[in-house]
């Protein structure tokens, strides 16, 4: 009975630990709704779907974290993995897209041969939406922007953010969505805090934003970008208090003219999302979320196995 109690305290020690690793969880994730979303494979070998969300709460949410399963025509699960939402503060109604990484290693083939059999579903859930009482500094606009194709197939879109308001905005990001002809999201891309950081009252700054992974050169219809929308993020100043009322926006037709060629092709990897720590949800989350897991059901095997020792007769 001692050695049961023992271990029943440390059981209950790894799971409190486990659970203290976890990001917390709103209890409102069903007020994020996917609009759409679509699936490709990146330059890399990945299976990357991206999409769109909304805010339909009343709330404004942080930290929005989506799961997939992809299955196939043969109704088997292939694979399995979470993603976030490539924005810190979701306001009422705003929209922003997500993308999520199938890494070909870590689904039930380790690799993606599975492909051949055709994919039936994507099953898509919001797992985390985080309720917050503060929302971004609102007075940025978009002043200019212009989108089209360079020479070597790379969809950019060029422009300028304009600080409207009194106050100073710092490390100014602008989140880029790419849809095709019938209004599905097919790409999306991020810059790095823009020039100057600190963005004062009246001042703007330059951007350039590509879509990541999604050559122009020879894709069919319906991997065409046509238009884009642009969400603006900040990470300081932050208010209090109900979000102002969210404009309405519409995405911008795509322009025929190439932009300047690039000194890189845009593309979402490990190393360029860890460079982007406030706007992209953090690697960080995901290893304390799946060690969590890990700890929390070693814990549940361990108190099985001892108490099912314990109940065994006892040798006379």
């Amino acid at each position: 009975m001692r050695q049961f109690i023992i271990h029943l305290f440390v059981f209950t020690v790894l799971a409190s630990l486990a659970l203290a690793l976890v990001p917390k969880v709103s209890s409102q994730p069903k007020n994020i709704n996917i609009l759409n979303y679509s699936w490709y494979i990146d330059s890399l070998g990945s299976f990357i779907v991206v999409g769109e969300i909304q805010n339909n709460g009343p709330n404004t949410i942080a930290a929005v974290f989506l799961s997939g399963i992809i299955y196939t025509k043969d109704g088997e699960a292939q694979a399995y993995s979470i993603g976030g939402a490539f924005v810190n503060h979701l306001i009422p109604q705003q929209k922003a897209p997500f993308y999520v990484e199938f890494l070909p290693e870590r689904t039930s083939t380790g690799d993606l041969s599975w492909i051949s059999i055709g994919v039936d579903r994507i099953d898509l859930t919001i797992t985390q939406a985080e309720i917050i009482d503060s929302f971004q500094y609102p007075d940025l606009i978009v002043q200019s922007s212009s989108g089209g194709v360079d020479a070597e197939g790379v969809y950019w879109v060029t422009g300028s953010v304009q600080n409207s308001g009194t106050q100073i905005a710092k490390k100014v990001r602008v989140i880029a969505t790419f849809y095709n002809a019938s209004g599905t999201v097919i790409a999306v891309g991020y810059t790095n805090p823009l020039t100057p950081t600190s963005l004062d009252p009246s001042n703007t700054a330059s951007f350039k934003v590509g879509a990541f992974d999604v050559n122009q050169t020879g894709v069919s219809t319906i991997r065409k970008i046509t238009s884009y929308t642009l969400l603006i993020q900040v990470e300081e100043p932050l208010l209090s208090g109900p979000a102002p009322s969210l404009p309405t926006s519409t995405p911008i037709p795509s322009d025929d003219s190439p932009s300047p060629n690039p000194t890189e092709s845009p593309r979402s990897n490990n190393s360029n999302n860890s460079s982007n720590s406030n706007t992209i949800p953090q690697e960080a989350q995901y290893a304390a979320l799946i060690i969590g897991v890990i700890v929390v059901l070693a814990g549940v095997i361990v108190f099985i196995k001892i108490k099912k020792l314990n109940l065994k007769p006892k040798n006379i």
